[in-house]
């Protein structure tokens, strides 16, 4: 295992105050804390309302020499994770340096015939060569085609494995962290590098929405009243291109934006991808369709990072029932939305910072049609301070 580093390497390294080896953790608790009776250690322990899993609490030889209390820490520690310190910022923002030019990699050696795997490859050879980051924050999805409506493709059952065929949209989620800090970003492009009339109608719905969410988000806004800002803004862009029609308003009422969009709008972003704090004491998940995948509906504060990440698929598990209820099936041109069965979707994922005055965004990948298309056609990329650049190919220090 190699030389067994002394304390003050630790203290330094950490920046703790104290250090000590395990096997003297019983000795030195009772020394430092047994002046008032029997120490009381606050551990580890309670659900995140994300996953609904459990943290595992801390044990060790002769820990029932003390008092222990499970309650106490979880919640506290939770509300810290939600407000990032500058040094968490720092770590974040270098993720996604890395990871948005690992995606314009990805983009640039995307062709028809290739694997979905293979960009999987490149994005990962891309963060570990020229980022140093070695894990990414989740499994990569890289859909393509009819994948692409497939919310977490690329798990076991579904490996990223698909050929990819000239007319595809390509959807890649992919992040890569760095010293345990994530990045979450989504780029949805055309395999061949040109948007056809359909691809770009639902990608800049898509692109439509994230930019109204971004331009309102402030502290003070609701979470859950900007998944329906975006949810608005995509029936809005389908209705002007008479894929669904009749009153907006009913169709909100009717939550048939959750046909189109069955996620929710993004989630707070650190040490996990899905960061904890999404539900804290008091607050209760929505019932309604779409509302209830919402992994937080708190209103936005100062110091949070969340993702912003509003879609469009057509998932025929989800059409299906629409067009059976005889209210719901009214609101759609049914013939329109059978050019677009085997379409898949599109999503757009940003990482934002929530400022004092507003948000900033963390992500810097082509967004337009005709910034996706040049970068493809090999345009350089304007990065805001490429990271990719140093001497050796690691991060700046």
């Amino acid at each position: 295992m190699g030389e067994i580093k002394p304390l003050p390497y630790f203290k330094d390294r950490y920046k703790v105050d104290l250090v000590f080896y395990v096997d003297e953790i019983v000795q030195v608790l009772q020394d430092r804390f047994s002046q008032h009776g029997k120490p009381v250690l606050f551990l580890l322990y309670g659900k995140s309302t994300d996953s609904g899993n459990y943290s595992k609490p801390a044990s060790f030889e002769g820990i029932e020499k003390f008092d222990t209390d499970l309650g106490t820490l979880h919640p506290i520690l939770t509300e810290c994770r939600v407000i990032k310190s500058e040094m968490e910022l720092g770590l974040i923002q270098y993720a996604n340096d890395v990871s948005s030019e690992a995606h314009i990699e990805v983009m640039r050696q995307a062709k028809p015939g290739m694997k979905e795997y293979q960009l999987e490859s490149i994005f990962l050879h891309h963060s570990y060569r020229y980022g140093a980051c070695r894990h990414c924050s989740y499994t990569c999805i890289c859909a393509t085609g009819e994948n692409s409506s497939i919310l977490h493709y690329g798990h076991t059952a579904a490996p990223n494995d698909r050929t990819l065929n000239d007319g595809d949209m390509a959807l890649m989620d992919m992040g890569a962290e760095y010293n345990f800090y994530g990045s979450d970003i989504t780029c949805s492009y055309p395999i061949n590098g040109k948007f056809n009339s359909n691809q770009a109608t639902v990608y800049n719905a898509v692109l439509k929405a994230h930019n109204a969410v971004i331009s309102h988000m402030q502290p003070g806004v609701k979470w859950v009243d900007m998944h329906k800002l975006a949810e608005q803004t995509i029936l809005e862009s389908l209705k002007n291109e008479k894929i669904i029609h009749g009153d907006i308003a009913d169709m909100m009422t009717r939550r048939l934006g959750a046909v189109f969009m069955p996620h929710g709008l993004g989630h707070l972003l650190g040490i996990d991808t899905h960061d904890p704090g999404g539900y804290p004491e008091g607050l209760e998940r929505p019932k309604e369709p779409g509302l209830s995948s919402l992994r937080t509906i708190r209103e936005l504060k100062e110091g949070m990072v969340i993702t912003v990440e509003p879609g469009c698929y057509f998932i025929d598990a989800l059409l299906r029932p629409a067009r059976d209820d005889p209210v719901s099936s009214k609101f759609f041109n049914w013939e329109e939305i059978e050019k677009y069965k085997s379409f898949g979707g599109v999503r757009i994922e940003s990482d934002l910072y929530v400022t004092a005055q507003g948000c900033k965004n963390l992500t810097n990948c082509p967004r337009e049609t005709w910034e996706i298309e040049a970068v493809m056609a090999g345009v350089p990329w304007p990065p805001r301070a490429s990271v990719t650049k140093a001497e050796n190919g690691l991060p700046k220090a």
